[in-house]
């Protein structure tokens, strides 16, 4: 199955061939309040172009899914698991690999899940083209004992989940910074607004716009990614959802169909019956169950 941030005031930025110093924004977004500016898609030349898709609640074709498979036999990749206050972290995630010397990172203890890294790699190196700024990842993966001290350490508790329930937990996030502009400037700014216009390009959402704040329960974090791939992360930047509204229009609409970058995508969301879910009789697919009883099946070709 084809399964595709001071620590003091000499923080190192480890960078191939070369180190810096930068303070860290991962200690400030303890003590610092940012700016409730909502950095989110706006209508730019960077916008993704409105491929062929059908409608937000038209499911896909039935007789795309037609093979039953027992859930108890399915090894999904967990791309598409939704963590916040409401929903704890399913398990521990696989694949995590050190973020350095891929991209810069605040400390070489820096990890990520390998998927995840490849995006946000992909993402930096877009941005480093476009601005003369050092993007780098202050956070990637955290185990539970991470973000409790995190979580206790936080001033303010509305820009940080308590363990168990952190994105982190996940390797799929990472919290993306600049040097020279500290965690209460970010938002705003002008490559921040870029992060977020073309983070879906690489299968990246901003996961707490601060628009979407009563949904997603956490405050304007213009520095959070997560990684959702393609074609959900178009998807809710085309529709202007958050990750928690998309998991509930998958489950009101029963899925959807979308051309994107030469592919077609056949997206479905099933709820088990009898212990059963269906998957295409042939081509590509992933699996991912949504941690809310569902899983969601992305077919293409």
């Amino acid at each position: 199955m084809k399964v595709l941030m001071s620590l003091g005031i000499a923080a190192l930025i480890c960078v191939a061939g070369f180190h810096m110093l930068t303070d860290s924004p991962e200690k400030l977004r303890v003590s610092q309040e940012p700016r409730e500016a909502s950095i989110e898609p706006r209508e730019t030349d960077t916008k993704p172009a409105p491929p062929a898709v059908q409608p937000v609640h038209t499911a896909p074709e039935p007789s795309v899914f037609t093979v039953p498979v027992s859930v108890a036999e399915i090894s999904g990749t967990r791309f598409l698991e939704l963590v916040n206050g409401d929903h704890a972290v399913s398990g521990e995630p696989g694949a995590v690999v050190s973020a350095w010397p891929a991209v810069p990172v605040s400390t070489k203890e820096v990890t990520i899940h390998e998927t995840a890294l490849e995006a946000v790699s992909g993402l930096i190196a877009a941005a480093r083209e476009k601005y003369d700024s050092t993007f780098y990842i202050s956070s990637g993966y955290r185990d539970a004992a991470t973000q409790r001290r995190v979580y206790n350490e936080a001033a303010d508790k509305a820009m940080v989940q308590p363990p168990g329930h952190s994105e982190h937990h996940t390797g799929l996030a990472a919290d993306i910074f600049i040097i020279g502009i500290g965690q209460h400037d970010m938002a705003g700014t002008s490559e921040a607004r870029w992060l977020a216009d073309n983070s879906w390009k690489h299968g990246l959402i901003l996961r707490y716009p601060g628009s979407k704040r009563e949904i997603t329960g956490i405050a304007n974090e213009p520095w959070h990614f997560r990684y959702i791939g393609q074609p959900h992360a178009w998807y809710c930047v085309q529709n202007n959802l958050c990750f928690e509204e998309y998991i509930q229009s998958l489950k009101s609409g029963g899925g959807y169909t979308a051309e994107l970058d030469g592919k077609r995508y056949t997206v479905s969301y099933q709820v088990p019956e009898n212990g059963l879910i269906y998957l295409p009789e042939s081509g590509s697919y992933d699996i991912s169950g949504d941690n809310t009883g569902g899983f969601i099946i992305t077919a293409w070709e």
